[in-house]
């Protein structure tokens, strides 16, 4: 396997208070509009056990860029630990997959990790354990043909 090339398409940070970060990211910028929405995965694997997520979600286009805000609700994941850990902030990059599988083995081929992945009727995604290399997690996600 050769190298892959980095494509960062979106930045997602974790929040505490959807609205409250919608609000002020709208008093500085004009950020918006904000498409809202709840998730819940009940079998996600966090940590390699299974495990139920749920989270508040709100996207919204800056740039080239997809901004994703993430409060969590339920369930042991990846957000609360880092709310925990670090507070509020920038949580992962998401970098596109056409081959999710394939691309999941390249990177571990490579030492590193899985966190959470899911594989859900939309995606299927992989938060690469890549915090201890560059101080931020990276999202791999390949979208599914709508059903």
């Amino acid at each position: 396997m050769g190298k892959k090339p980095l494509v960062i398409v979106q930045v997602a940070l974790v929040v505490r208070n959807l609205e409250e970060t919608i609000g002020k990211l709208n008093e500085i910028w004009e950020v918006g509009p904000f498409d809202i929405r709840t998730t819940e995965i009940p079998d996600a694997i966090v940590h390699g056990r299974k495990a139920h997520v749920k989270a508040r979600l709100a996207f919204a286009k800056v740039g080239p860029i997809d901004l994703e805000l993430i409060e969590p609700e339920e369930g042991d994941n990846i957000y609360w630990e880092f709310l925990k850990q670090y507070g509020e902030g920038v949580h992962h990059l998401k970098i596109p997959s056409e081959n999710f599988s394939e691309d999941l083995a390249y990177y571990q081929s490579k030492g590193i990790g899985v966190l959470q992945s899911a594989d859900t009727v939309r995606t299927s995604y992989a938060y690469l354990d890549t915090q201890p290399l560059f101080g931020v997690i990276f999202e791999l996600l390949q979208r599914k043909e709508r059903v």
